[in-house]
């Protein structure tokens, strides 16, 4: 009976640290999204997503557009995490600043829970549905 308690236990630590594996993986991913906004990289942002994700060419066209227009600051937290090792979704508390680099242009801020699907694919974590795309929409102008 002891080896069997000892199996089912270790069993349970296996499956944690699967578990948080894929946390780790999915946290390092919208982390290096985050850097790649600051940091004017479209292609490394981009790398995040599933080719085969709805309005992927609008988001890039977004994407493109929002950090030549403006110095884009990003933080993310956490805020709700749940799947397994193949697929996961997470709500983040999404945080943007948008510096116009045009002098004395606006600076918007935006504040949104983004929820992301993720699916491995290839054995890569890859976004598959992103909510609300209109957040990585650029700045309107101004009237």
């Amino acid at each position: 009976m002891p080896a069997i308690a000892r199996s089912a236990a270790l069993a349970c630590i296996f499956a944690a640290a699967l578990g948080a594996d894929a946390h780790d993986d999915v946290i390092e991913l919208v982390t290096s999204m985050a850097a790649a906004l600051t940091e004017v990289n479209v292609p490394q942002f981009m790398a995040a997503f599933d080719k085969d994700l709805p309005d992927y060419g609008r988001l890039v066209t977004n994407v493109t557009a929002l950090v030549y227009q403006a110095e884009v600051s990003s933080s993310i937290v956490p805020l709700m995490e749940s799947g397994d090792e193949q697929k996961r979704s997470i709500d983040l508390d999404w945080f943007l600043e948008v510096r116009s680099l045009q002098q004395d242009g606006p600076i918007v801020h935006r504040r949104e829970i983004v929820n992301c699907e993720l699916q491995k694919i290839k054995k890569h974590w890859k976004i598959v549905s992103i909510r609300p795309l209109e957040f990585f929409e650029p700045a309107k102008a101004a009237p």
